[in-house]
């Protein structure tokens, strides 16, 4: 019964009634933790400033990378159409997510920062906290850097009428000026510029902070995605607390973006343009060398018309000098881009030129193009050894290698074309030079001259289409949405923290409880027996507070101690036999745990029901029982060293019941355990078997002295006591290693002085008989 019992209470330690017991026995710092933590929710819900979430979005479209693509056809298709196509070797895709990370980069929102000065933030002063102000500010602040490392620094500006006191205590900062005047300080200079705006009798405040923290902070609530994979519509999304300002940053930012967009291709153009009119130069020079020596030939030769057959001829060579020219004119360029790229130390963007028809290798120039853009732009808040920096250089690498690949395949076509069309003006060579010697000297001086002026027409059409293109360039991105803010800040966050102080209340206070029970020492609660212990529990027995009488359990005493002794008589029934005589005897881990106490008390309980019992006081070291009952020191001792002292001599009744004996332990021994094993003791027991009921023997405590182990045989069971708040979970093992070992037989706890917790927690729950009759409560036992 009694293991049956302990198992169901087991299981109860497990459920609600346990948590709810912790609540209510620590029920102040319950209540404590839940209010600290109602007020912290109620002051963050009230004093927190909510950030606007602001929504925008752009289109990236794809556009050509090849201005003035169209101006190619003045050439002829035919020599040119027929030449390798390479853009299977540099299919590159335009692709949005390049534009998502131009759009996360540093430098744009650096640019932003420094455009609206957002870095300088004011704020009015209010009776608690502070607002941020974006238009409605009774003054513009202007700022002249002198360092660019600068620490936050918050200033407090007074305004009366048109006098300015600017103070702040950190750097012994305390000025008086007017509006438009210079303030100078320590890394900065600032002119105050009044507005419109009505002046707030509060105040306010002036931040300043360096762009590169502001940056770091308006980075965190900023997130750029594409709204699907398939698509090119870029998301942005930003937080502010201010919902107009977070919108007129969010448009700026993607002002810059198209801003930088556009810049790039104009800079492409330039490029192109610069290029260009270096050929022009060169160009220029040849044509007229040619002009000036077939002038000279002329005017030596008297030379005015040329005949009919000489003409022919070149008629007819003029087409193939055409095509000619049109391949020596690819091949020109094709060499000036294979020496840029050969010199990997070059990263000036390349030129895009429409006489190279593939827009496969334009494509591959506009991409490497980009990169060396993105290059220049993250060097300017970076190191070459940045790893960003050295990706793109690997990347410029790989294009370079392909590039002059790709080059290597076209200009080896361009060779094979003009080796083709070489072999054929050598045909028309050979019958120009039956004519005679003045007018064949007359036609090669008129075909250089035809080729550079036809190469110098064709520079010139294509430095006008690219500065055409240039002025009418427009980005390849567009603002599908302007930035637009929600309506009012999103709650979901205040929720969220509301509950976490909820659970914060609860949580915190049950860990320190929890924690508490963790690193207590000393047994407290049912639970810490079980969880060390598997001996069952035959009795629990609650504290009292008055010390003026030891025997609490008496014949008309209806106290809630009485009771317990009571229940726990009960349970002994069920492990001893009512057929003979038997013997408990009762021992603990150490002093003051209660055992002669509990022993008294018992054999109390037993009397009252008829048994006749006899205590046997054997803690020879330290005598109790003796002393509670205020008897003579003559017993145990003085019988086992005497073999004239009888039995009956040493047995000694007691005033409190007619069925109550006591054998004292006499004067204390210097040889305690030798005594204890004396024959005499064996003969003792024998003989109060057959007069008594029940013999209970007082025991030395087991976990100091080996006392008890001497007479266990004797004993039908033992019972160990253990106290509340007193006995070590620790000194627990002790009964359960003598028990494993089978030197303590048919073992039992008791578990003494329980203090009654209200809510039913600990060892209270189920024991509160309360007091009926007219029986007062004797409240004692102390060892």
């Amino acid at each position: 019964m009694s293991d049956q019992i302990n198992s169901s209470n087991s299981e109860e330690g497990f459920n609600l009634k346990e948590i709810l017991g912790k609540i209510i026995n620590n029920w102040k710092l319950f209540l404590t933790c839940f209010i600290v933590f109602i007020l912290i929710a109620f002051v963050y819900i009230r004093f927190s400033k909510q950030k606007y979430k602001i929504n925008a979005s752009i289109l990236v479209e794809a556009q050509s990378n090849t201005p003035g693509g169209a101006a190619s056809s003045m050439m002829g298709g035919g020599a040119l159409g027929s030449l390798t196509d390479v853009s299977s070797l540099l299919g590159i895709p335009n692709n949005a997510y390049n534009e998502v990370q131009i759009l996360l980069s540093n430098n744009l929102m650096t640019a932003v920062v420094k455009k609206l000065q957002l870095n300088v933030v004011t704020y009015r002063r209010d009776v608690i906290s502070s607002v941020e102000l974006y238009k409605d500010v009774p003054f513009t602040v202007d700022i002249h850097y002198k360092t660019d490392s600068l620490e936050y620094r918050k200033y407090k500006v007074e305004i009366n009428g048109n006098n300015i006191h600017l103070t702040n205590s950190k750097d012994d900062v305390d000025i008086n000026a007017k509006f438009g005047q210079l303030i100078r300080l320590a890394n900065y200079d600032l002119i105050l510029n009044k507005t419109d705006v009505p002046v707030s009798s509060y105040g306010y405040y002036i931040s300043i902070e360096s762009v590169e923290k502001t940056v770091e902070s308006l980075t965190k609530d900023y997130t750029v995605d594409l709204a699907d994979k398939l698509a090119t519509v870029i998301d942005l999304t930003f937080k502010y607390k201010n919902s107009a300002k977070g919108e007129a940053i969010l448009n700026e930012l993607m002002k810059e973006y198209l801003k930088a967009d556009l810049a790039d291709k104009v800079q492409i153009a330039d490029s192109t343009i610069t290029f260009i009119d270096g050929r022009l130069a060169l160009v220029s020079g040849q044509l007229a060398s040619v002009e000036s020596d077939l002038e000279k030939f002329k005017e030596k030769n008297k030379i005015a018309n040329v005949e009919a057959q000489s003409q022919a001829l070149i008629d007819a060579s003029s087409e193939y000098e055409k095509q000619l020219s049109a391949v020596e004119i690819q091949l020109s360029v094709i060499n000036d881009l294979q020496s840029i790229l050969n010199n990997p130390n070059n990263r000036k963007v390349l030129p895009a030129i429409a006489a190279i028809q593939d827009q496969g290798f334009l494509t591959g120039i506009a991409q490497y193009n980009e990169l060396l853009l993105e290059r220049d732009r993250e060097l300017m808040s970076s190191t070459e050894d940045n790893p960003y920096i050295k990706n793109i250089d690997l990347q410029l690498a790989n294009f370079r290698s392909t590039l002059l690949k790709s080059i290597a395949v076209y200009k080896a076509s361009l060779v094979v074309s003009r080796n083709e069309l070489l072999s054929k003006n050598k045909a028309f060579s050979g019958q120009i030079s039956s004519v005679p010697a003045k007018e064949r000297i007359f036609l090669d001086y008129t075909r250089q001259q035809d080729l550079k002026q036809a190469l110098y027409l064709f520079l010139l059409q294509q430095r006008e289409t690219t500065a055409i293109s240039e002025k009418s360039t427009i980005s390849s991105s567009r603002i599908i949405d302007d930035a637009k803010s929600e309506y009012e800040p999103s709650k979901s966050l205040l929720i969220i923290f509301s509950l976490v102080c909820l659970g914060a209340g609860f949580l915190i206070p049950f860990g320190i409880v929890s924690l508490k029970e963790i690193l207590r020492v000393k047994i407290l609660s049912k639970s810490d027996i079980e969880n060390i212990s598997t001996i069952p529990i035959v009795g629990e027995i609650n504290h009292t507070n008055e010390s003026y009488n030891k025997v609490v359990v008496e014949k008309n005493s209806r106290t809630s101690i009485s009771e317990q002794f009571r229940a726990m008589r009960t349970n002994l029934q069920y492990v001893l036999s009512s057929s003979k005589s038997n013997v408990i005897m009762v021992t603990s881990s150490m002093s003051g745990e209660g055992k002669s106490f509990i022993s008294l008390n018992l054999g109390s309980a037993i009397a009252l029901s008829g048994k006749k019992v006899i205590f046997i006081e054997l803690d020879l070291r330290k005598p109790k029982l003796s002393t509670y009952l205020e008897i003579k020191q003559f017993g145990f001792t003085n019988y086992v060293v005497s073999d004239s002292i009888s039995l009956d001599e040493i047995i000694q009744p007691l005033s409190f019941s007619e069925n109550c004996s006591i054998i004292s332990s006499g004067p204390i021994p210097p040889n305690p355990a030798e005594l204890l094993m004396s024959s005499k003791v064996d003969d003792m027991i024998t003989e109060l078997k057959k007069r008594f009921d029940y013999i209970i023997i007082d025991c030395a405590p087991v976990g100091m002295i080996s006392d008890a182990l001497l007479i266990e045989k004797f004993a039908d069971i033992t019972l160990y006591i253990l106290r509340q708040s007193y006995t070590f979970k620790k000194q627990l093992i002790i009964p359960n290693d003598l028990t494993q070992t089978g030197k303590l037989k048919k073992t039992y706890l008791v578990v003494n002085d329980i203090t009654a917790t209200k809510g039913g927690y600990g060892y209270g729950y189920g024991y509160g008989y309360g007091k009926y009759g007219d029986v007062t409560e004797k409240k004692s036992r102390k060892e």
